[in-house]
């Protein structure tokens, strides 16, 4: 698909451009609905990748593309710590393993691990917010502030206070599945068991020569006028980002919307991300993604047909 301009015009025939910045747009085929996100001359590259979407076909650059996987670490998917082992974490899991990781790595796709990895002073300067977060504080059955205050809200999932017992606390020993013990240590600190990746993806991403693992602080991991993430999408040039990983409506999800208020082209895989709040959490995100920040697909869809 070309995307020649002739002077400031960006149209190309046929073809309507979405952005103003010649340098900068995507050009949208309303004859079969395609849209092309590569800012380039798509044309005769061979390595150009359309994907399948749940709206538009759309045309993406690999060499330009990263796999951005975010949280599959131990504490929030192994479980020794009580997770559920057929949990949607897991399966989102299973399916990066067989499909999604092979696919991007055969497509030269970059393929970025995002994690939880704080340092003491980080932890020192966390604002109370994230401390509620990962702590368990629960209303009294009976209070003062009056019985039939919060009686009638809807039932919160309880966090169990053996895990959720804030950033930075000490987790202590825990029994694998394979009798053998570990020390947890303390909740998402960098260099930790429970801050590891879950071991089938840990061993993936061991073999992965290209691969690149970068920590993060918040929810978000593009939150802030600086992170460690914005600094290597820009320094490799990448501006196409495929998102995967837990929780889809939190740390996914919050990494994903500055994502796109960035100007980064956002695509969900939805068979990648998994979340354990109820079902129209995952309902929403999926929505706004394919209506608003971007596209949603499956890691199917980067395989070539």
């Amino acid at each position: 698909m070309a995307s020649t301009s002739t002077g400031t015009d960006t149209s190309v025939e046929g073809l309507s451009p979405i952005g103003n910045n010649p340098s900068n747009s995507w050009l949208y085929n309303p004859a079969t609905g395609l849209i092309d996100l590569t800012r380039e001359d798509s044309t005769s590259d061979p390595t150009a990748l359309i994907l399948k979407t749940t709206t538009h076909p759309i045309c993406i650059n690999p060499a330009k593309t990263a796999l951005i996987i975010i949280d599959m670490q131990n504490f929030f998917l192994s479980s020794a710590l009580g997770r559920v082992t057929s949990s949607a974490g897991l399966a989102a899991a299973d399916a990066l393993l067989t499909t999604g990781i092979p696919a991007a790595r055969d497509e030269g796709i970059r393929v970025v691990w995002v994690n939880w990895g704080l340092t003491d002073e980080e932890v020192d300067t966390m604002p109370p917010s994230m401390m509620k977060a990962f702590g368990a504080y629960e209303m009294p059955a009976s209070s003062s502030y009056g019985e039939d205050t919060y009686s009638n809200l809807p039932k919160r999932k309880k966090k169990a206070r053996t895990i959720y017992k804030g950033l930075g606390v000490d987790l202590g020993p825990v029994e694998l599945g394979d009798g053998t013990t570990v020390e947890a240590g303390r909740v998402l600190m960098r260099d930790t068991w429970n801050a590891a990746l879950c071991p089938p993806l840990d061993g993936e991403y061991r073999k992965g020569l290209q691969d690149v693992w970068i920590h993060k602080n918040r929810m978000s991991a593009l939150w802030g006028q600086h992170s460690d993430l914005q600094d290597f999408l820009d320094k490799e040039g990448l501006t196409t980002l495929l998102f995967a990983g837990v929780n889809t409506d939190q740390c996914v999800g919050g990494t994903l919307a500055d994502a796109f208020s960035r100007g980064f082209d956002c695509i969900l895989l939805k068979d990648a991300v998994a979340t354990t709040s109820p079902q129209f959490a995952t309902d929403s995100w999926e929505w706004n993604c394919a209506n608003t920040y971007g596209f949603v697909t499956s890691c199917g869809a980067l395989r070539r047909e």
